[in-house]
């Protein structure tokens, strides 16, 4: 029997431990002080300061007794998108919920209970499963910063399960699109804007012809693109020499993504010819896409345990992004699983109990535990 109390008594404690992207730590001690009562040891890698924050991933290995199976990685992240240090957490009707003055944090320590309570549960009940690893990561929210520094000397699964898809149990992520940032610095020439304004070229006038020329929000079924910041400007009387936007494009098409970034290029080649101005562009891909297959032992695997539970599977076409995406990038086949937080990032996030103790059972489904 899954014990919900434990598993709420575990969740409580983790959000209202603050953690916000790059200052983990108070997290990850707590976790490491979770793991030393169940006599596990994990390591923390040296993503701290390959990323410039305050702690690593923590690695953790733990020996299931079916050595024929192949291992299998677990995953959830330690960080929070916002604070959580006043968070007050209330119970109603199943559901955990915030007061409403701050985040929850469900999205990721759902996640990271989730695996804290599979530890203890295999322990206390001496039960046989497949060999795990299991990683806690750092800075997801700032965009897989943790898994991408991970050290992956460390790392022989080859199938792994991420535990932050913020969709009821059942649901998993099946498809996500590629996603590449980009950076454009419009550079004119400053002039007084009352005394010789056509002395100057106008930044902000070459960055709106761009923008009205660049598609925006949903391109195809495939595609978005979204310009998200505007900066530049230096006082009311003086014709602006910079602007900088910053964007992204995300689409499951690779071809689509190499005709918007050429059409950015002709773009700022046409309104630098036309206006006498200079145009700086600059592409950051983010993170790689991926499909994974029906075929796939894990996802046949995945579906039969969601059916077993009395659940229908619902894999996704989902455009945003995980530490899947990087764990398949690195050639681990990685499903992002549903764990039932609703409006993450949001002031409204709640999380039911009941969607806790659903995937608990799913877990030890998916690692095969069985007495020993």
């Amino acid at each position: 029997m899954i014990d919900e109390k434990r598993i709420v008594e575990l969740f409580l404690e983790l959000v209202t431990i603050d953690g916000i992207s790059l200052h983990e730590r108070n997290v990850a001690d707590y976790v490491v002080n979770q793991l030393k009562k169940l006599k596990i040891n994990s390591h923390e890698d040296a993503a701290a300061q390959k990323i410039q924050g305050n702690c690593g991933n923590l690695i953790v290995k733990k020996d299931g007794g079916m050595d024929s199976l192949p291992a299998l990685l677990l995953t959830a992240h330690l960080d929070t998108v916002l604070p959580t240090a006043t968070l007050v957490p209330i119970i109603e009707g199943g559901i955990i919920k915030s007061n409403g003055k701050t985040i929850l944090g469900a999205d990721d320590r759902s996640g990271v209970t989730l695996i804290l309570y599979l530890l203890e549960y295999l322990i206390v009940h001496h039960l046989k499963h497949r060999n795990l690893e299991i990683v806690f990561s750092v800075s997801e929210e700032l965009g897989m910063f943790g898994t991408m520094a991970l050290d992956y000397s460390q790392i022989t699964a080859k199938e792994a399960l991420v535990l932050d898809s913020s969709r009821p149990p059942g649901f998993y992520v099946m498809k996500t699109p590629t996603t590449i940032d980009f950076e454009i610095n419009f550079i004119g020439r400053p002039a007084h804007s009352g005394l010789s304004p056509q002395s100057g070229i106008n930044a902000l006038s070459m960055a709106n012809e761009f923008i009205n020329r660049f598609p925006l929000g949903k391109i195809d079924n495939e595609t978005v693109t979204n310009v998200g910041v505007i900066q530049g400007g230096n006082a009311v009387n003086v014709v602006p020499s910079n602007i900088k936007i910053s964007g992204e494009m995300r689409s499951f098409n690779a071809e689509t993504l190499k005709f918007l970034q050429f059409q950015i290029t002709s773009d700022a080649q046409l309104i630098e010819n036309k206006s006498g101005g200079k145009i700086v562009i600059q592409f950051t891909p983010v993170f790689d896409g991926f499909s994974l297959r029906e075929d796939m032992p894990l996802v046949q695997q995945l579906e039969k345990n969601i059916n077993s539970l009395g659940l229908t599977p619902e894999p996704l076409i989902y455009f945003g992004g995980s530490d899947a995406n990087v764990l398949n990038s690195r050639g681990i086949e990685a499903i992002n699983l549903g764990v039932g937080v609703q409006n993450p990032h949001s002031m409204n996030e709640q999380i039911k109990i009941d969607d806790l103790v659903t995937m608990s059972h799913l877990l030890l489904k998916m690692v095969g535990a069985e007495a020993a």
